[in-house]
């Protein structure tokens, strides 16, 4: 169902959707309580948005989150 929603969100925004959708994701990722807690949920970001959350943590100063 949330793929559903974040699909449907993604096709009716355009690219300044998906844009937003990143920093979205981005954002809630930097929220997180620990280190770990965070890199669970990098892992849980859709592949369509990866590689522009992966962008924004690193400008971010939390590049690690991102490493496997």
């Amino acid at each position: 169902m949330r793929k559903l929603l974040i699909n449907l969100f993604l096709l009716c925004t355009g690219k300044d959707g998906i844009a937003m959708m990143a920093m979205l994701w981005a954002q809630e990722i930097m929220n997180q309580e620990t280190v770990e807690d965070a890199k669970k949920m990098y892992e849980r970001v859709p592949r369509l948005l990866k590689t522009k959350v992966k962008d924004i943590l690193v400008r971010s100063g939390m590049g690690e989150i991102t490493e496997e």
